[in-house]
């Protein structure tokens, strides 16, 4: 196909036209593209590009990184054979930083061997490639395209997380090193705010109660806890917008230690009374410095305060978590519990998607975020098999990997 420029390719996939690259400059967007790209990857590290479009993307990025090894992955055969047979393979052929595959054709040790140790802020994803990913691919194309999201979300909040991270740094709270295995095999709950969260509030204060099982809570359930008579062991908040204020506003939680992300809003942060503790994670460059820094660990995010919250408890010593108020969905069309200051119908809210629920019976409506949540704690749970992981949530999604056990039945399976 024609452009003004430069010729590009246009083809027809699953009865969709696909144009690659602009239709106006292709060299142009591929220069754009690289340089979005490049914003959030670790300079001078191997980077892997998904999707051969039309390969000026590619002959971009060799150009601007020719200090990086550069992997391209194909994952349509079929359009990898025609492309390695068309005259746009001529313009990359002989670039010497690159390497080119079709996905289908490498051993699994050659797979493991280019995404070991790999950050996905190194994995470059041409959006149309996307949409030619064989059936077969379902589940890749889910986890690339939940990378996107994420990058995307990054880019946009990156000016307000690197201002939280500066002004929590100068506040000179402790990180959590010392922490390590603190609740050493002691049995947690992690406590989220869905819908569902409304059901198990007694039980919660029974459990409480009892002492023998250990609450973590995201900032947004800790009114509805606090109403019902529940304090928990710990808070974490995570978001670098304002909109976690009022989480704190009129709280009195001065025994209870509070954990946040470095990068979270920070007049929130200043709101807590009691201890207050940074977690610096995984995949941001100021974060992992100062961890470098003053040898603390690295907590991973998910992109959530629940998936950070998770891979917390693990760090604190947990080997068996329970799952509460982590709906993953819009149970009985609702966002979160009652008494959470983001309570909201969904029903005619636009880009819902349908999950398969809780009990596996029925298909619920969910949201793109949500659902990428649900596949990282299903992943996490996959590369996790020596650890006790329960969905106690009794609504909402159902999580591939997870056990699924009522609130009381997990109860009385860990005292």
């Amino acid at each position: 196909m024609d452009t003004r420029t430069v010729p590009t390719v246009e083809i027809l996939s699953y009865n969709k036209k696909i144009i690659f690259h602009s239709k106006y400059d292709p060299i142009k967007e591929a220069q754009d593209w690289v340089r979005n790209a490049l914003k959030l990857a670790d300079s001078g590290k191997p980077l892997i590009i998904i999707g051969l479009a039309a390969g000026y993307h590619i002959e971009a990025l060799s150009r601007v990184a020719n200090d990086a090894i550069i992997t391209v992955l194909e994952f349509n055969s079929q359009y990898y054979n025609w492309f390695k047979n068309s005259p746009f393979y001529n313009r990359i052929e002989k670039l010497p930083n690159i390497e080119l595959y079709d996905i289908a054709a490498l051993t699994d040790n050659k797979r493991e061997s280019i995404f070991a140790n790999l950050r996905s802020n190194n994995i470059l994803i041409y959006k149309q490639a996307l949409d030619i990913f064989p059936e077969e691919y379902t589940e890749a194309k889910e986890y690339l395209s939940s990378i996107q999201i994420q990058k995307k979300s990054f880019l946009n909040q990156s000016e307000s997380m690197e201002r939280n991270f500066d002004k929590n740094i100068t506040l000179d709270d402790p990180g959590i090193k010392d922490w390590k295995n603190y609740y050493e095999n002691k049995p947690m709950l992690l406590i989220s705010a869905g819908p569902s969260l409304d059901k198990q509030l007694p039980l919660l204060k029974e459990i409480k109660d009892d002492g023998k099982v250990i609450l973590g809570s995201v900032g947004t359930a800790v009114k509805p806890l606090i109403r019902h008579g529940i304090t928990p062991d710990f808070v974490m908040i995570t978001d670098p917008n304002e909109g976690t204020l009022p989480q704190l506003q009129k709280v009195d939680l001065t025994s209870t230690p509070l954990f946040y992300l470095s990068t979270a809003y920070n007049e929130t942060i200043v709101l807590h009374g009691g201890a207050r503790y940074v977690v610096l994670q995984d995949g941001y460059d100021k974060a992992e410095y100062m961890a470098a820094l003053r040898k603390e660990p690295l907590i991973k995010t998910g992109g959530s305060v629940s998936t950070t919250l998770l891979d917390l408890m693990i760090y604190l010593g947990a080997s068996t978590v329970g799952l509460v108020g982590q709906d993953l969905a819009f149970t009985n069309g609702l966002s979160h519990a009652s008494g959470t200051p983001f309570q909201r119908l969904t029903q005619q809210e636009p880009g819902l998607v349908e999950v398969l629920d809780y009990y596996q019976v029925k298909q619920i409506a969910s949201s793109k975020n949500l659902v990428i949540y649900k596949k990282w704690l299903e992943r996490y749970a996959e590369h996790a098999a020596h650890l006790n992981l329960y969905n106690c949530t009794e609504g909402g999604a159902f999580i591939k990997n997870w056990q699924h056990l009522s609130l009381k039945e997990f109860y009385s399976t860990v005292q």
